[in-house]
């Protein structure tokens, strides 16, 4: 098998011989060979298995450290994947899952689907239309490791093997044997915030230090009703952004305060307290959110008796009529509960 060796040394030490003058003796430089033509390429030999292909598929609680093994493309994609997949459960006892375009199109814009969906939604399944726009891809991803460092180990246990399953498949690289090409990568339905070591803001947790933080919350999950942040634009040359005088003017300096008095109205609210759910607030660097309700799962059914009461008291909480106090921003509770376990690490060291 040839392949390129130390051209660039190589092509140095000959320019360094001839600007002395001195005889270079001839050498034999090895080159890559030729792509396989694809019209060459032939189908699958062996058996492929025909088992379902769904308990093989990667789960957000994968990973998240893994190694990306090989890439399979074209109508047999699948059972390509699967075969191998197999073979590295029951021959190497590795951990091994099935990663499809399909089920997962991050460079596309897919209804519902991660990245692009809320945190909570991670499935494998695309309607149509999306399913016919998606081409036929299936990755095999290997490892459930939780450091980095693991996952270098399994890196190179990984390279050297070479699959049964694999020889019988044509491929345009006829130099690449086994899983020799394998990269090290981590789980995409896990977020990269989530992956790696992170230092406590000091300030955040300085803002977050009152008895009504969404840190004191019990709950996994709460209800968000609204949130304060700082001005947007498009525009580079919008005279709001321009200077130091528009920081000053930025609603931003007073997101804290202004979620901090929602929160306190909400709490005297007689019709917010028959509800029976606390209120919470959460402060960070770019804005303030107020949260409604404690929740240990993000489909309790008094999580959506509690957005629906919410939605009836929005306008009557900003009306006035019948209130001594009343919010200056009307709530909007959002669609689906908020998972508090990233919010609640920003307080833990």
């Amino acid at each position: 098998m040839k392949k390129t060796v130390a051209a660039l040394a190589l092509v140095a030490a000959l320019a360094g011989g001839a600007a002395r003058g001195q005889n270079i003796p001839e050498q034999t430089v090895e080159v890559i060979p030729d792509l396989t033509s694809p019209d060459q390429l032939k189908d699958p030999s062996g058996i492929l298995p025909d088992d379902p292909i769904e308990p093989f598929l990667l789960t957000k609680q994968n990973g998240p450290f893994m190694v990306l093994a090989k890439t399979f493309r074209g109508p047999d994609s699948d059972r390509l994947a699967l075969a191998l997949v197999k073979e590295l459960r029951q021959e190497h006892g590795l951990p091994a899952y099935i990663l499809r375009t399909k089920d997962w199109p991050g460079r596309s814009n897919i209804r519902n689907i991660p990245p692009q969906a809320d945190p909570q939604v991670a499935r494998a399944s695309v309607n149509v239309p999306e399913k016919y726009r998606t081409y036929d891809e299936a990755a095999v991803l290997v490892g459930d490791e939780k450091t980095q460092e693991a996952a270098v180990k399994l890196h190179h246990k990984v390279k050297k093997i070479k699959p049964k399953c694999l020889d019988e498949v044509s491929s345009i690289f006829p130099w690449r044997e086994g899983l020799s090409k394998a990269i090290r990568t981590t789980n995409p339905y896990a977020a990269s915030q989530d992956l790696y070591p992170h230092k406590v803001d000091r300030l955040v947790v300085e803002m977050n230090s009152g008895d009504g933080s969404i840190a004191r919350c019990p709950g996994q999950y709460s209800l968000q009703v609204a949130e304060f942040t700082g001005r947007a634009t498009f525009n580079e040359k919008d005279s709001a952004f321009q200077g130091h005088l528009a920081l000053l003017k930025s609603p931003l300096r007073t997101a804290a305060s202004d979620a901090e008095k929602m929160a306190n109205v909400l709490r005297k609210d007689k019709d917010v307290a028959k509800l029976g759910q606390p209120i919470f607030v959460f402060h960070d660097r770019t804005s303030s959110k107020v949260y409604v309700g404690s929740f240990n799962a993000p489909d309790d059914p008094q999580a959506g008796a509690l957005r629906d009461a919410l939605l009836k008291l929005a306008v009557p909480l900003i009306d006035g009529k019948s209130r001594s106090k009343t919010v200056d921003t009307m709530i909007v509770p959002a669609g689906a509960l908020t998972d508090l376990a990233p919010i609640k690490a920003n307080f833990v060291k």
